[in-house]
């Protein structure tokens, strides 16, 4: 039985969920590690050169090399180009968001990195694009997209709705999430209060932990509940009506097609990937506007024909688009393809190869 060593940068985030639904692909075993052994440039720069060397020799010895993460990618380059390797982009949050130099260094590395993988899994259409243009034409052949995907929402008890804040008659929007500048919380607290100050019947509930925790807890106020690191989030989505997702820049994001899963209508930003995972399941506004956010809610809110309509449009999508089978069947296919371009290189595969050199 062939065997997958996924290379996460560090514990905790999607990547983590995604490996795990990975896991499930029947006839390959897998094996995980971390580049980090935190999210800190501190802890990263004192733990990553053993943990590269120990991933090196662990490489060695299974089938497939799988790198998670374009800082993952861009540091395993070479370990790739020797391996039957492919590597997820998950948002490519790194290339995003440098700037000037590093920048300059993220996208030349990035290249690399696509031209040492035998596939780059692209989660979105829009990350596709993106790399096609920053990797040429030449390596397209190497980009593929493959949705996300998530099981069925299981059946749970609903957390008591008081308990999160919404009194009776209020619809219950939830934001679950890092805290920080990217997942940008802030707009969806301004956005309930906006709403609220106009009568709306809606109270929000924030799950996750960050940076922002203690200004997102400072600005809470009326109708606004912070709930930090929650551990139930299916427990959380089987609660609420309305799933809001403000953030500037997502991969395919697991809490909006968790909240597809469970039929809740959406709220979200145009960030980057968003519009495609919400399709005609929610309402997309542009980044940062507090006032379209709070627009949006005030009229989902006031309509629970609406927000029903939006939830069937929610499971539907999840069902044609994002189903957990839809994902593994494809990731399954995927590695067989590689593993067995690896043991017959086709002509497909050369002429890339050329590229490399």
């Amino acid at each position: 039985m062939p065997t997958v060593l996924h290379v996460l940068p560090h514990t905790g985030g999607g990547g983590e969920r995604y490996v795990e639904l990975l896991e499930g692909i029947p006839g390959f075993r897998h094996e995980r590690r971390t580049l980090s052994a935190g999210r800190s440039p501190i802890e990263a720069a004192w733990s990553m050169p053993p943990r590269w060397r120990a991933i090196a020799r662990a490489a060695s010895k299974v089938d497939l090399l799988h790198a998670h993460g374009d800082v993952t990618a861009m540091l395993l380059a070479p370990l790739l180009r020797g391996h039957a390797s492919v590597w997820t982009t998950h948002g490519l949050s790194f290339l995003r968001r440098a700037r000037g130099a590093l920048g300059a260094v993220a996208r030349s590395r990035v290249r690399a990195a696509v031209a040492a993988a035998d596939r780059t899994i692209c989660c979105s259409e829009v990350e596709r694009d993106e790399l096609i243009g920053l990797a040429g034409d030449g390596l397209a052949d190497r980009l593929v997209v493959v949705h996300n995907g998530v099981p069925s929402a299981p059946a749970v008890e609903p957390l008591p709705r008081e308990r999160l804040g919404a009194q009776p008659g209020e619809a219950l929007a939830v934001c679950i999430g890092r805290l920080d500048e990217w997942k940008d919380p802030l707009t969806a607290v301004r956005a309930a209060h906006a709403a609220r100050q106009e009568g709306a019947p809606i109270a929000l509930a924030i799950a996750g932990d960050g940076p922002l925790l203690d200004t997102v807890r400072a600005e809470a106020g009326d109708g606004v509940s912070v709930l930090g690191f929650h551990d139930e989030p299916d427990r959380l989505l089987a609660s609420a009506d309305i799933l809001v997702m403000p953030s500037r820049r997502e991969a395919l994001s697991y809490s909006v097609l968790d909240a597809q899963a469970r039929g809740l209508a959406i709220v979200a930003s145009d960030g980057l990937t968003l519009p495609e995972a919400v399709g005609d399941a929610g309402i997309v506004v542009p980044v940062g506007d507090v006032q379209a956010f709070a627009a949006a809610l005030r009229r989902l809110a006031a309509d629970h024909v609406e927000r029903a309509r939006l939830g069937t449009a929610a499971r539907r999508r999840h069902a044609e688009l994002f189903g957990i089978e839809r994902f593994t069947d494809s990731m399954h296919a995927l590695y067989e393809a590689v593993l067995a371009e690896r043991e017959t290189p086709s002509a497909a595969r050369l002429a890339p190869d050329a590229a490399r050199r």
